[in-house]
């Protein structure tokens, strides 16, 4: 009697194995083209419309400028596809812009349209649920415009995006990005982080562009190790570090971040892997 059961255990152990392998091969057939939008955006503070509402509030008003009075100074985003079968996803575009050539309104406009134009893309970003999203809602409010889908749900587990920051770290302690970065060996911020708002102030276009766009390539590798870990995509991790690389220095060939920080680092990390005569691909 003993032995029959244990074989009968041992039976629903392997169909129940089986069953998991289709449904997980079923996923991957059924998710075939996927496509992420990876977001970053830097910040003024809006100093006259806060001391405004200080005098209006007095001793009751916020001591510190919240995200209200944060104006979006910079954006940048980067798309990837992932075809089935590809080990490298294709950077289908890579745009970095400033208060330089835009204004607030016209830098959220391009964004959502971007959003719009992938509707089924997932929106990644580093931190975004804690300010950026809240930053974007405001903006399409004051400014009559349409929210894309990604930005409906205003659940932080919404599956149209995925905050980095948050799904790294479970219950422990939010780490910044450029603190997780270095514990990755993933490179960073060409300026510390408490200098970006100065640069902003100051009219320092380059810096500030180098900025966003050095953190939405950092996050584009952290978010190809995550969606790997979790059988999400199959790609060749060095071959697709390069090939974003190289696609954001087409786009932003003065890019010092890329030319001499992230494309030595990335091409050192497939020759250690040993890997010789990968092709990348570029739109």
């Amino acid at each position: 009697m003993h032995i029959e059961k244990e074989c009968f255990e041992q039976a629903l152990e392997r169909e129940a194995r089986k069953f998991l392998e289709l449904d997980a091969e079923g996923r991957r057939v059924r998710r075939g083209l996927q496509r992420i939008i990876v977001a970053d955006f830097e910040y003024r503070w809006d100093r006259s419309r806060y001391e405004g509402y200080c005098v209006a509030e007095g001793e009751s008003a916020e001591p510190k400028i919240r995200w209200p009075f944060h104006r979006i100074a910079a954006a940048s985003w980067m798309q990837l596809r992932f075809d089935s079968g590809e080990e490298v996803p294709t950077v289908e575009s890579v745009i970095v812009l400033t208060g330089e050539e835009a204004s607030e309104q016209e830098m959220v406009t391009q964004f959502f349209e971007a959003l719009r134009q992938a509707p089924n893309a997932q929106l990644v970003t580093w931190g975004g649920e804690v300010k950026d999203l809240a930053v974007l809602r405001r903006c399409a409010g004051e400014f009559g415009l349409v929210l894309p889908p990604h930005l409906l749900d205003g659940s932080p587990h919404a599956r149209e995006r995925i905050d980095l920051c948050r799904a790294v770290t479970v219950q422990a302690k939010a780490p910044h990005l450029p603190e997780y970065a270095a514990a990755t060996s993933i490179p960073a911020k060409p300026s510390p982080s408490k200098q970006i708002g100065q640069l902003v102030e100051k009219g320092d276009w380059p810096k500030v562009r180098e900025q966003v766009l050095a953190d939405v390539i950092t996050t584009s590798v952290i978010a190809l190790r995550h969606l790997a870990s979790h059988g999400e995509i199959a790609i060749d991790a060095e071959a697709s570090t390069i090939a974003i690389g190289e696609a954001a220095l087409s786009a932003v060939p003065e890019s010092s971040f890329l030319r001499a920080t992230y494309r030595p680092w990335a091409r050192d990390r497939q020759r250690a892997a040993g890997l010789r005569g990968v092709v990348y691909r570029t739109p």
